[in-house]
């Protein structure tokens, strides 16, 4: 054992004490951002180029850095549609670091240029440190079945293997063209990714009488489809709608509810799911939806895929891994305003509800629910473009289910 209190000992121990020093420099907190690298890349894309939509969106820069520096963000290319600040189009913004990786958003206008376009977005950080991120816009490029100024359309956005279909139906004399649904079809899963489509007492006239007309959607190649007609799935779930067949019926005519039995607006669903969890926010949007003399606004749709289905002859359907539903209408239901006329957040009220598809299903409808935002950022979809920028934000933020009659 070497003593301290000889010479040895003693420069043996100075330097001991010293390197223990030195490594709890090094190995310092990561809360105080001890040995952080700076840098600043793109969310989406973690790279610092990002080839954005051509429709309005919102990309997200990661700054990474010591908490308490201080960064300027400036828009130095693109500055026209390019900004820090949708409100005021600001293209600079100055802030610290709150935690070693905060996250800060831009925002971006519709590309109507005609051509593509590029903005340069610098970063600059306390001490001189500096990082160039570039984005790339498209012209924005819309198929005629998504140029509607309805306000259920999620903003247009191209994607792989899926077709854009409206179906259109009458409902009385007066109206012999009226807008049933939209749908965002991925035929390579066989089923619809999303569903959008309007809520109101037009559409639901006199006793309900489900037609049960499976039958392939006209407008979608057959090869492309699950074939229902002569029953549900073999491979697990039942056939689940996604524009609810109780939301579509008038005296008028049959073909509204028929439409809802096409094969592209069904999807793979758990038995106790589809008659459970489902089956109550479908209720709870039919009961807000007749309150009401505004509209009711709601897309339905999946996310991942859990397992893989298929119909009678074997043709394989995807299983969600998770179902969910966005709602917006006005909050006293009876302004006789479009939505792109509100210019205050709290005559609006918005929920999403998230729920996986599973035989385990809940007998609280609470627990389900969530922000249109949260629902956005986990899918991807800008849903209800047509709010005004301004406000849109702050509905889509909104998470509030006693508002829809939801209390457990």
């Amino acid at each position: 054992m070497i003593s301290i209190f000889s010479r040895g000992g003693a420069l043996r121990f100075a330097a001991f004490f010293l390197m223990l020093v030195a490594l709890s420099v090094s190995c310092g907190s990561s809360e105080e951002g001890q040995g952080t690298s700076f840098g600043a890349r793109f969310l989406e894309s973690q790279n610092t180029s990002l080839e954005a939509p051509g429709y309005a969106s919102d990309p997200r820069i990661v700054l990474s850095g010591t908490v308490g520096t201080s960064y300027t963000i400036t828009v130095t290319e693109g500055g026209s549609w390019c900004w820090t600040s949708r409100n005021t189009h600001a293209t600079s913004r100055s802030g610290s670091l709150v935690t070693t990786a905060d996250i800060v958003y831009l925002y971006l206008d519709e590309n109507d240029s005609g051509s593509e376009r590029t903005a340069t977005v610098r970063v600059t950080f306390d001490g001189g440190l500096e990082f160039d991120l570039t984005l790339l816009q498209p012209e924005y490029s819309i198929p005629a079945v998504m140029d509607h100024p309805w306000a259920e359309l999620p903003a247009y956005k191209s994607i792989d293997n899926c077709t854009y279909v409206t179906h259109y139906a009458p409902i009385s004399s007066t109206q012999p063209k009226a807008r049933n649904f939209t749908i965002c079809y991925d035929r390579s899963k066989r089923i619809a990714l999303w569903v959008a489509y309007p809520i109101h007492a037009c559409y639901m006239q006199g006793q309900y009488d489900r037609i049960d007309a499976w039958a392939f959607d006209p407008d979608i190649p057959e090869a492309d489809q699950a074939d229902l007609r002569s029953g549900s799935y073999r491979g697990g779930g039942v056939r689940g709608h996604q524009c609810m067949s109780n939301h579509r019926y008038v005296p008028y005519s049959t073909l509204l509810n028929e439409q809802t039995f096409y094969s592209t607006n069904i999807m793979p669903q758990e038995s106790a799911f589809n008659g459970g969890s489902w089956l109550k926010m479908e209720n709870t949007a039919s009961a807000m939806g007749r309150s009401c003399a505004d509209t009711l606004y709601m897309v339905t749709g999946n996310y991942g895929v859990r397992s893989w289905s298929t119909d009678r002859s074997g043709t394989k359907v995807a299983m969600p891994e998770y179902c969910w539903k966005v709602l917006l209408r006005t909050k006293n239901g009876n302004t006789r305003k479009r939505i792109d006329e509100i210019h205050d957040a709290s005559e609006l009220i918005a929920i999403g509800f998230w729920a996986e598809n599973s035989s385990v299903s809940a007998a609280g409808l609470a627990e389900y629910t969530t922000s249109v935002a949260e629902i956005e950022q986990k899918t991807g979809y800008k849903f209800f473009p047509m709010l005004d920028e301004a406000i849109a934000a702050d509905v889509k933020a909104q998470h509030n289910p006693t508002a829809w009659g939801i209390t457990e």
